[in-house]
């Protein structure tokens, strides 16, 4: 007697079709999470690079803003006491204006992930149309 044919053909060509699609699956999240840590790590340097900036600016506008004021306090030394009080009344307002601004800017949303969260959808989109899976 013969085996029927087509059984273990068909199995096995069953088994090599979910073996290709769990290794695509596999290679898509691979993908993706080398994506994200690639994304991670730009984002960290980046911000390093901002603060240690932003550090070094603060100090040393700090440091040039305060010998203005002395020069121009030593230069006007009759009214000092009103120098003094300009110069503080511009130093309060500056640092207010710089709070609303750190407010307004860490109200809006951070776009760091954007391009993995976009890459995730169109996979998403791309296994729905394939696999017919529902939304």
């Amino acid at each position: 007697m013969t085996p029927p044919i087509g059984g273990e053909e068909r199995r096995a060509g069953l088994f090599s079709s979910m073996k290709g699609m769990i290794a695509t699956l596999v290679a898509i999240a691979k993908t993706r999470a080398e994506l994200l840590v690639t994304e991670l790590e730009e984002e960290k340097f980046r911000l390093m690079t901002l603060w240690s900036k932003a550090i070094g600016a603060a100090f040393l506008l700090a440091v040039g803003l305060i010998m203005a004021v002395i020069c121009f306090a030593l230069a006007f030394w009759e009214q000092r006491v009103l120098i003094f009080g300009i110069c503080a009344a511009m130093f309060i307002a500056g640092g207010l204006f710089l709070i609303s601004s750190l407010k307004r800017q860490s109200s809006q949303p951070s776009k760091m992930f954007h391009a993995s969260l976009a890459e995730l959808e169109a996979d998403m989109a791309q296994l729905r149309r394939t696999v017919k899976i529902p939304e």
